[in-house]
């Protein structure tokens, strides 16, 4: 819409236009008529209107002195000017001092037309221009504490917001999380009886802040009421949470406001319900002290860290389940939520790692907000261990069946030990066996018998040295003398009558 006032000292012309315009169509709205200038000044704060019509030639004070005043009192109006054939002089200096365009009397309504058409087309860009900046300033000092812009910064962008309506006036901001299918077009749609001066920006974690102005003679809970008739009008299937600020002056606020909304749209996140908002913030738990941030760590150092450090790996899913069920009646924020997931994963990691087992293989939820509320946040984190809990103990029990295979290989190495006997004593097929020996030993399972014979071969020669070189081939599994020497000799360097003449 496109506001404007009407200046003339003739009566009959100031009211003909006026009527001009309200004819034009629903876009023009004439907010006054004057017959003088400083009528016109003397409303100019609260009226503020987008375009002024002046006749150049009163008395008194003319069109080119009341431009000027208009000016200084609201740089963005626009200003057009009236002149009969013999005021040219004077429209063209107007025009030269910025005036948008000149009318001659009598008025063309063609020419008017036209006129409106184009200042509309100009302020509705510089609006959206504006809109834009503001938005871009509001989304500035829109987030979480640790993303807070330096001092000097925040008072720059509180002085060019303050020069706004809302800021001005009274206001609260809702923060809204949803799924995708609610898109900011949408929201101004349903929040458009809030008001023009409502805004809709994006702020750092990817949510919507809707930013609702309250005027004076609105009781205290109205923020709340259009957030829940928000909700209820949001498209079937979608699940979403709100979280409700204070009522609040001044863009200076705006950081507190938006602690205050985060801290119940948590409070929501909690609910069961898919479509809640949270009760009115009161700024109370925004910032926690640290000694309050690090509890649910402290909950974890009592059983599940020293479960997953003992080895106790079956354990793990039921003691992760045990500690969501007792911190869920905390409601703790979500900063507090990723502080206690990062330790669990740095932990879990910890224990990957030593295990060979690549640390990415378990997909921890490091942000608990990105979750549609706390069931689905507690059932990923669940899943998470127990996929932990599941790679660790798939490593405890492959080392098991290496280290019994070992021990049987020990005792019987002198026989002859088929691949298939071995992989029946740990229940695993025979290729997965050779392929989990030597990723745990080093080497293969025909490799670690030849060095247990060969181990002990070397002991018979340098200790029973009345013992013949073949009778030892027999006692270590190699009854082929020619056989022994070679094998011997490929793992040593040496025959066995050139090792035990160099031990002697």
């Amino acid at each position: 819409m496109l506001t404007i006032a009407v200046v003339d000292d003739e009566e009959r012309i100031r009211l003909g236009l006026g009527k001009l315009i309200r004819d034009a169509g629903e876009p023009y709205r004439v907010v006054g008529t004057f017959a003088s200038g400083q009528e016109l000044l003397d409303r100019m704060h609260e009226l503020q209107p987008d375009l002024v019509i002046t006749d150049v030639k009163m008395p008194q004070m003319d069109g080119l002195q009341l431009m000027a005043r208009v000016r200084e009192l609201a740089s963005g109006s626009k200003i057009a000017v009236l002149s009969g054939y013999n005021d040219f002089e004077y429209a063209r200096t107007a025009m030269r001092q910025g005036a948008v365009e000149y009318l001659l009397k009598p008025v063309n309504i063609k020419e008017l037309h036209q006129l409106l058409a184009n200042v509309l087309e100009m302020v509705q860009k510089e609006r959206s221009e504006r809109r834009l900046e503001s938005d871009d300033l509001v989304s500035f000092l829109l987030g979480p504490g640790e993303n807070r812009v330096p001092e000097h910064l925040f008072e720059e962008v509180c002085a060019r917001l303050d020069r706004q309506p809302l800021f001005r006036g009274y206001y609260a901001i809702l923060l809204l999380q949803a799924s995708s299918e609610v898109t900011p077009a949408g929201l101004e749609h349903l929040t458009a009886e809030w008001g023009e001066e409502r805004r809709i920006v994006g702020c750092i974690d990817g949510r919507r802040a809707v930013i609702l102005p309250v005027r004076p003679i609105e009781h205290a809970g109205i923020a709340r009421e259009r957030s829940v008739m928000l909700l209820q009008q949001l498209p079937a299937g979608t699940a979403a949470k709100a979280g409700i600020s204070g009522v609040f002056s001044g863009s200076q606020w705006l950081p507190q406001a938006y602690e205050e909304a985060l801290r119940s749209l948590e409070q929501a996140w909690y609910s069961r319900e898919r479509r809640v908002c949270g009760a009115q913030g009161d700024g109370q738990g925004a910032r926690r002290q640290p000694e309050e941030r690090y509890r649910l760590v402290r909950l974890l150092d009592k059983q599940l860290f020293p479960a997953l450090h003992g080895g106790d790996y079956a354990r793990l899913p039921n003691l992760a389940g045990a500690w969501l069920d007792e911190i869920a009646p905390l409601a703790p924020g979500w900063a507090e939520l990723k502080e206690a997931c990062a330790a669990i994963a740095a932990h879990g990691s910890e224990e990957l790692e030593q295990r060979g087992i690549p640390k990415d293989e378990v997909e921890w939820p490091h942000d608990p907000g990105r979750f549609e509320d706390w069931r689905a946040f507690a059932a990923a984190l669940k899943g998470a261990v127990e996929k932990l809990a599941g790679l660790l103990e798939q490593v405890k029990t492959e080392h098991r069946a290496v280290e019994t295979v070992k021990a049987y290989i020990q005792q019987h190495f002198t026989e002859e030990l088929e691949l298939q006997h071995l992989a029946d004593l740990v229940y695993l097929t025979p290729s997965y066996l050779s392929k989990l020996f030597k990723t745990e030993t080093g080497e293969t399972i025909t490799d670690y018998i030849i060095s247990e014979r060969i181990a002990l071969a070397k002991r018979l020669l340098k200790e029973d040295r009345g013992l013949k070189t073949y009778k030892v081939g027999e006692r270590v599994g190699y009854p082929d003398p020619a056989y022994f020497t070679k094998v011997f000799k490929k793992m040593t360097g040496k025959t066995p009558k050139e090792y035990r003449d160099f031990v002697r």
